[in-house]
């Protein structure tokens, strides 16, 4: 593997955890919505939000999963344009963490889930 400072791999590691219990999490609450509310016109609109946070989470999981696979075959080194791809998505993966948690924390305030 091309030499990453350990930092920026635990960084992406935490990202991943991190993104995958957003996933977990959306999925959970639009469960829990459907099975107590059923699918009305009120519902269907939470459901698609939450649907497009998970959504959101997994395509930033994958992202990062597979940088850090391509930059594991680089060798010696990565290339600057992987570098800066890695380090343009671990902002955005922060970013897109920080929405759809808040985005599940409002649908659960809205349906009294929380």
């Amino acid at each position: 593997m091309a030499k990453l400072p350990e930092e920026i791999i635990n960084i992406v590691l935490q990202l991943l955890k991190e993104l995958l219990s957003v996933i977990n999490e959306a999925t959970a609450t639009s469960y829990l919505i459907l099975e107590t509310y059923g699918e009305n016109e009120t519902t269907i609109i939470a459901l698609d939000d939450l649907d497009n946070a998970r959504d959101r989470a997994y395509t930033y999981y994958s992202r990062l999963h597979n940088i850090l696979g391509k930059i594991a075959e680089s060798q010696p080194i990565a290339n600057h344009a992987m570098l800066d791809l890695l380090d343009r998505s671990i902002d955005e993966a922060s970013a897109t963490i920080a929405a759809t948690t808040a985005t599940i924390t409002e649908e659960k305030r809205s349906f009294n889930l929380s």
